[in-house]
């Protein structure tokens, strides 16, 4: 038995392993390279760093009791009023000031 001739009379989308996410084929083909997955990952924690710096002496003062973590929090303090100064916080309080009055919307809505 020849089991060649079976195998080629098999469609490409037949002979696909069975993904369970939504990713088409064409667009599984067409990845990143690892500079590119590099670069974007950098630009992530730089957009974080800039936007999201008002969490970061909450989370700073989580970290242990080391002097490391002492200088950690210190850092942390003074990248947060940097940006403070920049304005760059101002996205970050709107949100939370909009997430706090949809919760009190919610909450009055309940009574």
């Amino acid at each position: 038995m020849n089991h060649t001739s079976s195998q080629t009379s098999l469609s490409r989308n037949e002979r696909a392993p069975l993904v369970t996410d939504a990713i088409p084929p064409r667009l599984r083909r067409r990845g990143a390279n690892q500079r590119q997955v590099l670069g974007i990952c950098l630009i992530g924690a730089l957009v974080l760093a800039f936007f999201a710096s008002r969490d970061t002496p909450g989370w700073a003062e989580r970290l242990g009791d080391s002097p490391l973590d002492h200088q950690l929090r210190t850092i942390a303090g003074a990248w947060d009023s940097a940006m403070e100064q920049l304005r760059l916080t101002d996205p970050h309080e709107a949100l939370r000031a909009m997430m706090n009055r949809a919760l009190d919307w919610r909450w009055s809505a309940d009574d």
